[in-house]
């Protein structure tokens, strides 16, 4: 686990400076600063609430005995998105850190 959070940590800085290039290196504001971060995680949220809504699909298939493939295909791809998202929460937590460091 630790390996991978630390693969976790480059992909964050990755993100980070991919969002850079394509938006100011820092936010103007406080303000500014918690919109984005709250921004993020209200879609890594979506992404969860999505991914349990299909492990209730599955619950639903599995108790009819019929396989769940679809939903665990769509389980897998929320959680490929929910990780994305994560990521990009961790960048903007670095840009907010960076930001306002003196």
């Amino acid at each position: 686990m630790e390996e991978l959070k630390l693969e976790v940590e480059m992909l964050a800085v990755t993100e980070l400076e991919r969002a850079n290039e394509k938006f100011d290196s820092k936010f103007n504001s406080t303000h500014e600063a918690y919109a984005v971060l709250k921004e993020e995680i209200e879609e890594a949220e979506a992404e969860l609430k999505n991914a349990k809504m299909m492990l209730e699909n599955c619950w639903f298939d599995i108790k009819r005995n019929t396989m769940p493939n679809r939903n665990i295909i769509a389980i897998k791809n929320c959680a490929i998105n929910l990780s994305a998202e994560s990521i990009q929460v961790a960048a903007m937590c670095k840009k907010f850190i960076d930001s306002f460091e003196k």
